[in-house]
């Protein structure tokens, strides 16, 4: 809520720079390959570029209102943005080369969150005003199908060792299951209170499950679909990002303004980075939303 990126270095676990965004930014997301972050801001309407070599802003992009979440489609040289406040229930297609706004898809109510399978010719997408998830074909743009899953659908996540894709059904506790051969719910798995976003770790066939309710995150064992332990984090948890080369998930934490570090292979809390400080602004009013590992 003040507007900005911040940049955290995992060796110290602390914050070396920040850098002014659009009104209210939630989602990101980064590409290697350009080396560049592409922030949504849910208050302008706006994606911003960032290029992560000068840590500078490069340009904006004009998508829909009230966008929520961004992810690229690497292989196409694309990107897509869920406009959760769109009266026309839509998600912004971005082409990355020139970054533009090819086209607007219209999918559920209220789209939240939106992932792409690995081999980048399907995207699923969470609809929370009406429970279900939308699926897209990436190769024209189109919807071909539609999935019933729990109440308030938000984050989602494509699990690439098994197929599945997950929701986290906000309203219910829960994860929804999905056979992306299928388009079938196939399991429900309960978690904790209010469940918001996951994040992945293949090696290890392993999803964290962040739950704003209760403070806690969710680990699930992808083989079983069953919690194997819960751990305790910050006040309100929201986005995570999994670094399985480094055995680390990070979790941000909306409401005590810090950042949990959780050690993967021992799934115990390794640290917390304080977000209240920057070194640009005096004090940091709060509410980190999203957060990405970029090497």
């Amino acid at each position: 809520s003040n507007n900005t990126l911040s940049i955290v270095d995992p060796s110290t676990s602390k914050i070396v720079m920040s850098i002014r965004v659009g009104v209210w930014p939630v989602g990101i997301a980064i590409d290697p390959d350009s080396r560049r972050a592409y922030i949504v801001n849910e208050g302008d309407g706006n994606v911003h570029i960032i290029d992560l070599e000068s840590n500078s802003f490069i340009g904006k992009i004009k998508v829909g209102t009230g966008p929520m979440h961004i992810t690229l489609n690497p292989g196409a040289k694309t990107a897509f943005v869920t406009n959760t406040d769109d009266k026309d229930q839509t998600v912004s297609v971005i082409n990355l080369t020139n970054n533009v706004e090819l086209k607007k898809i219209k999918v559920g109510k209220e789209p939240f969150h939106i992932s792409v399978d690995p081999t980048g010719k399907r995207a699923f997408v969470s609809n929370s005003g009406d429970n279900s998830v939308s699926v897209i074909d990436t190769g024209n743009n189109s919807v071909i199908g539609t999935i019933r899953v729990g109440n308030v659908p938000l984050g989602t996540a494509f699990n690439p060792s098994n197929g599945r894709v997950y929701v986290a059904n906000h309203d219910d506790g829960s994860l929804s299951v999905i056979d992306s051969a299928s388009n079938a719910v196939t399991g429900t798995i309960k978690v904790g209170e209010r469940p918001w976003y996951i994040g992945v770790d293949p090696g290890n066939n392993r999803l964290y499950v962040t739950n704003k309710g209760d403070d806690t995150v969710s680990v699930i064992d992808t083989e079983k679909n069953e919690v194997v332990k819960t751990i305790s984090v910050g006040a309100q948890p929201l986005g995570i990002a999994v670094d399985p080369n480094n055995n680390r998930a990070y979790v941000v934490n909306h409401k005590d303004l810090s950042m949990t570090v959780i050690d993967t292979n021992t799934n115990r809390v390794n640290n917390t980075v304080n977000l209240s400080l920057t070194d640009r602004d005096s004090s940091y009013v709060g509410a980190p939303w999203g957060v990405e590992v970029f090497k």
